[in-house]
């Protein structure tokens, strides 16, 4: 399917950045996603852009996550996911659970009791965007929550501050990959997987993704900004072509069915890798090396 805007990239780290650094588009999100009383939004984390050194590149995944507290005191973690990682569900789950404790660490210090704890709880939920797929089906949108077994109620419970009961959690998973136009019942949700696939809008959309579209738009941005844009894109794209090395690497030595020729297949694959990104002036010999646990002078016999 055609792109929406030539050059956006709005799931990298640095255009995504930009957008959830905008209040405005932020609110409209997490209104739009779980359906809660947005009036305002105070950005806490995770939009300040700054220059990157990759230097542990075989590990890196386009992954960042913003935190937003809502006007009652509702925080909200707002990650995005490029890469598959087989741990990423958990992960989530124990960004959640650190911040919920990190809200009551100035209340500890004071020491106070668990129960009176409990009442400066602050919800915290969760969105994630990704990129690949993580459940096995074709549904785009997964929302979860604490629900009974056998009624499947929803746990809510107050928080301070807030009149009406609130989940005690939520996390949505927003799956970029699944993409289809025919769910239009849940527009508002499905307007974001296309803004952030950089899909053709289905419907003619609202001021807010256009004003979105606008931030992500390279036309508009400083030289800087731009260089900064090409890098991160030189670096995605090695690394794109690292992990198909990887899998033609892998497939080659299963279907040779030798144990030893996948592990060389492996090693093989991650030296081109790093072969290609020294040559290009995007590592040094000595990250290479390390990488690779190898000598530089070994490396060099590559080059």
């Amino acid at each position: 399917m055609e792109e929406r805007i030539k050059d956006a990239r709005p799931m990298m780290d640095l255009m995504a950045k930009k957008v959830f650094s905008n209040t405005e588009i932020t609110a409209q999100f997490i209104r739009d996603i779980l359906e809660l009383p947005v009036q305002t939004v105070t950005i806490l984390d995770g939009t300040q852009i700054h220059e990157q050194q990759f230097e542990d590149f075989l590990t890196y995944m386009t992954s960042i996550d913003v935190l937003a507290a809502l006007q009652d005191g509702t925080q909200v973690i707002i990650e995005i996911q490029v890469a598959f990682q087989i741990d990423f569900i958990k992960r989530l789950w124990l960004y959640l659970c650190e911040q919920v404790s990190k809200n009551l660490d100035v209340y500890k210090k004071d020491g106070i009791q668990t129960h009176r704890l409990a009442e400066e709880m602050l919800p915290v939920y969760t969105i994630a965007i990704t990129q690949k797929r993580f459940f096995d089906d074709e549904r785009m949108i997964h929302s979860f929550s604490l629900r009974d077994d056998t009624t499947s109620e929803e746990l809510k419970v107050h928080f301070k501050g807030i009149d009406e009961k609130r989940n005690l959690v939520r996390m949505v998973f927003l799956e970029l990959e699944k993409y289809h136009n025919t769910d239009l019942q849940h527009y508002r949700k499905v307007r974001w997987i296309e803004f952030f696939g950089n899909k053709p809008y289905t419907q003619n959309p609202e001021t807010i993704l256009k004003q979105a579209d606008q931030i992500i738009n390279p036309v508009g941005w400083t030289k800087e900004e731009r260089a900064m844009l090409d890098e991160r894109t030189r670096y995605l794209q090695a690394y794109y072509g690292h992990l198909a090395t990887v899998e033609y690497q892998k497939e080659e030595a299963l279907r040779q069915g030798l144990e030893q020729g996948l592990e060389q297949g492996l090693q093989q694959g991650r030296i081109e890798t790093i072969v290609d990104l020294i040559k290009n002036g995007m590592l040094t010999k000595e990250l290479g090396a390390k990488q690779l646990n190898i000598s530089v002078s070994t490396l060099e016999s590559y080059l």
